[in-house]
């Protein structure tokens, strides 16, 4: 088995002196390695990488990334984050994201899969200003489904908060241990159900309710599920269920690309596409 490694990373983006937004400090190590920012106009896009391609026991990675006022940035991840056998102790996993007035964010991780035996504690910790603007998406895998191996991870927990302009908007958590049934996102006639989320944070989302109802009718099929849910006047979240994973990537895409009329500054981006 491969040692423990105790890993953080902080990126803090910020416009300069153009106007560009610029990766003005990069701090990191162990578990983390990131490509060359590309700058498209726009938006700076960059890819986040674990070098282990994915966790072992005893593993904790710690990341914050600072969104300044202004900056425009897309996140996104090539590969699966999976969750290894753990015998004894567990992983850790927190990430904190914070957008400063006028900034955007675009988060688009691969899918999390905690395959058999492992065991983690993860936390994501969202924290906007007033007038920020968010596309976050998240994706849970039961396990490793083509090995049937779904359902066998032994404890995964993970913790979800999101303030706007210093109010609580979201705060929820979710344990999943196998021994207490291990997973609740069950549709009575499906094998397997996979989740994602799409998480929305924009300050007018209430006026576009009629395009956000239309993108959740137009996803509701016999393989896949979709609820729309509006916390508030600046944020909402899609949650999605499917059979099969290439079902939810092609629903998370077109989902993002469905959110061009709200999001105009920020148009589909093919491109940024890690799904």
């Amino acid at each position: 088995m491969l040692g423990s490694l105790q890993s953080s990373a902080e990126l803090d983006f910020r416009l300069d002196d153009q106007g560009r937004t610029v990766l003005a400090r990069r701090r990191a190590g162990g578990l983390f390695h990131f490509s060359k920012p590309y700058w498209n106009g726009d938006t700076l896009a960059l890819q986040l990488v674990n070098p282990t391609a994915g966790l072992f026991e005893g593993d904790a990675m710690e990341i914050d990334v600072h969104v300044r006022p202004g900056a425009q940035v897309a996140l996104t991840s090539p590969s699966a984050s999976r969750f290894y056998t753990m015998d004894r102790s567990n992983a850790k996993v927190r990430q904190h994201f914070t957008i400063g007035s006028g900034g955007w964010l675009e988060f688009q991780p691969n899918v999390t899969v905690p395959q058999r035996g492992s065991a983690v504690d993860q936390e994501i910790k969202i924290d906007l200003a007033s007038g920020a603007e968010m596309i976050f998406i998240d994706q849970l895998s039961p396990g490793r489904v083509k090995h049937g191996e779904q359902y066998r991870y032994r404890y995964f927990s993970t913790t979800f908060s999101l303030h706007y302009d210093g109010i609580p908007q979201v705060s929820e958590r979710m344990a999943l241990e196998t021994d207490l049934g291990g997973w609740p996102l069950a549709v009575p006639g499906w094998d397997v159900a996979l989740f994602g989320a799409v998480w929305l944070v924009k300050n007018d989302l209430k006026e576009h309710l009629n395009t956000l109802a239309a993108i959740e009718t137009s996803l509701k099929k016999d393989d896949l599920l979709c609820g729309l849910t509006l916390l508030s006047d600046q944020v909402a979240v899609f949650r999605v269920l499917a059979t099969r994973s290439i079902a939810l990537r092609k629903a998370l895409q077109d989902i993002r690309s469905s959110l061009n009329p709200i999001f105009s500054n920020h148009p589909f981006n093919p491109r940024l596409q890690q799904l």
